[in-house]
């Protein structure tokens, strides 16, 4: 479940494993990649909605 900061959800790994058929270390990849734009707060990677959005949109016009 993501967590909320201000106005924005933040989505953690665990969070887009459910959401998405890719595994949690492929996400971590891509957040190191910089495929996923996020955050690592302490050990935790998170992104946010518009983030999530504009990967996922990405990820519709490139296949």
């Amino acid at each position: 479940m993501p967590i909320k900061v201000e106005e924005k959800k933040l989505y953690s790994v665990e969070d887009l494993y459910k959401l998405l058929p890719i595994t949690p270390l492929t996400i971590r990849a891509y957040f190191r990649k910089g495929r996923i734009k996020g955050h690592k707060i302490g050990k935790n990677w998170y992104v946010t909605k518009e983030n999530l959005d504009a990967f996922l949109d990405g990820e519709k016009t490139n296949t």
